[in-house]
């Protein structure tokens, strides 16, 4: 596909074609001032436009999915204006899609853990275990997401 360089953490649109078919595609991103090394590297680019292709791949059955640094939560929306729309590749009339992709970007778990080092702990849950005699005091387990 070869897009051109996205512009993380600013919104966009992008129309992509696949085959006679035109998408309109919002890309939506949170919070990514944690990780400014993720801006524009070529692993990031390349697993958002995997991501396109799964979700062009997906559009009757949308779901939440995960890739090694993004969060990706794709959404379908009623596209109002799309009778006015005319699109055209050479001599070939192409169709536009009668949806909007809005595709929201947050950071995996993992890499804002990652890219904030160890002192990003965003919750801790400690479980005790009354029941259990002679349990250490220090039983606890901690939750990181």
């Amino acid at each position: 596909m070869s897009l051109k360089p996205f512009t993380s953490p600013l919104p966009e649109t992008r129309f992509l074609r696949a085959g006679r078919l035109v998408y309109k595609f919002k890309i939506r991103y949170g919070n990514f001032s944690s990780a400014p090394d993720l801006d524009n590297t070529a692993s990031a680019a390349k697993e958002l436009e995997e991501a396109i292709r799964v979700i062009l791949g997906n559009l009757d059955d949308l779901h939440p999915f995960s890739t090694d640094h993004f969060t990706i939560f794709p959404y379908l929306s009623k596209w109002e204006r799309v009778s006015k729309m005319r699109f055209k590749h050479g001599k070939v009339h192409l169709v536009p899609y009668p949806y909007i992709c809005t595709v929201y970007l947050e950071l995996s778990s993992f890499q804002q853990n990652v890219s904030c080092g160890n002192s990003c702990v965003i919750f801790q849950v400690f479980c005790e275990f009354p029941e259990q005699p002679q349990a250490p005091a220090e039983t606890s387990v901690g939750l990181y997401i």
